[in-house]
């Protein structure tokens, strides 16, 4: 069954609503389009990545920039904090994925990733491991015990990665579904399959389903354990669905793909058949969405250089607004859910407050 969303807007209310803007914590002009933000651990620090090779370890508090370095030679695709370790990874166009010290800004490590770019990376949900992904090939690198496992090539390049939540498994998109690799072993486990190509992926928090975004405009979904035949395709999107969300329970999924937000009920039987809610509020396509670790708070962004946070599984409008930038490429929550770090196009990074 596929629902449609597309369809399923005429059953609700237009909820376009002027949220409350608010002032921003900080606002910093970083220079290049943010390709992504990480928060430490401990939330005092914020990574960030620009597009053009260059990376950022800043306070949190102030945005006071604290280490700055060139990452990768000709461009930066993925820079992510470790979950639990005092780790700062990133992967580029120079083939490279490279682990530094946040506190000193130094290199520490550097995997040869076998393709001319390194594009997809990965930390598993209790660090330890990162996955990469090169060309075809997926790596599972262990950095402190310089393990590194090389899977079989996949049928195209690796698209996206998305580890199970105790990161005992990891799933890699390519073409025709995404291939789940043993992190431990470096062995393959199952193929979850899809007739064309996926361009995101997200493991749900409570390890019953993955997700993928497709290129034909639809969300494909599997429950675990998979059963062939038992996929479910929610088609009807606007555009290609790269945006996807998991509520930390894991009941709610929230899918770009367009201007409106659909979040979908995955409790019980499931979204087969049913309606998501709609959340509409932004004036130009959705590029970013991230649910708080804990807490009930969805952070949307948008190409008109809104932020919007919704109490999504509650209401469909948006309790409050942000304006950082430019077109909004990236949102990260903090650790402790209090306060949200945005990216732009035009490269503003910025942090604004949650609702009490």
């Amino acid at each position: 069954m596929a629902p449609d969303p597309g369809i399923c807007q005429a059953g609700f209310a237009a909820h376009i609503m002027s949220a409350p803007l608010r002032p921003l914590d900080w606002s910093l002009p970083f220079g290049d389009p943010v390709a992504q933000l990480s928060w430490s651990p401990d939330g005092t620090r914020l990574g960030a990545g620009g597009v053009d090779g260059r990376a950022a370890i800043l306070d949190a508090r102030d945005g006071r920039v604290l280490h700055g370095f060139i990452a990768h030679e000709g461009g930066l695709f993925r820079a992510a904090f470790s979950p639990a370790e005092d780790l700062f990874a990133t992967s580029g166009q120079d083939g490279r994925a490279k682990l530094w010290d946040p506190l000193t800004g130094a290199q520490l490590h550097s995997l040869e990733g076998g393709a001319s770019w390194v594009e997809q990376l990965a930390w598993s949900p209790r660090g330890g491991w990162v996955a990469v992904g090169a060309g075809r090939k997926l790596h599972l690198w262990h950095p402190a015990s310089g393990v590194v496992h090389v899977s079989a090539a996949h049928r195209s390049t690796v698209t996206a990665l998305a580890w199970r939540p105790d990161g005992s498994r990891v799933a890699a998109a390519c073409y025709s579904g995404a291939e789940v690799w043993d992190a431990g072993t470096g062995t393959h486990v199952e193929t979850l399959p899809w007739k064309t190509s996926l361009i995101s992926l997200a493991w749900s928090p409570d390890g019953r389903w993955v997700v993928g975004g497709t290129q034909e405009q639809s969300v494909q979904i599997w429950e675990l354990p998979f059963h062939p035949g038992d996929e479910l395709a929610m088609s009807g999107y606007a555009t290609k669905v790269r945006e996807l969300a998991w509520h930390p329970g894991g009941r709610y999924l929230a899918t770009g793909g367009g201007e409106p937000i659909m979040v979908w009920d995955c409790a019980g039987k499931g979204p087969a058949g049913s309606t998501p809610r709609i959340l509409e509020g932004h004036a130009g396509l959705v590029t970013a969405l991230d649910y708080q670790r804990t807490g009930h708070l969805l952070a949307s962004g948008a190409q008109d250089g809104s932020v919007l946070l919704w109490n999504a599984g509650k209401s469909s409008t948006a309790l409050r607004r942000f304006q950082a930038g430019d077109s909004v490429t990236e949102v990260r929550w903090s650790p402790d859910g209090k306060r949200v770090a945005i990216g732009c196009r035009d490269g503003t990074i910025a942090v604004g407050q949650a609702p009490v």
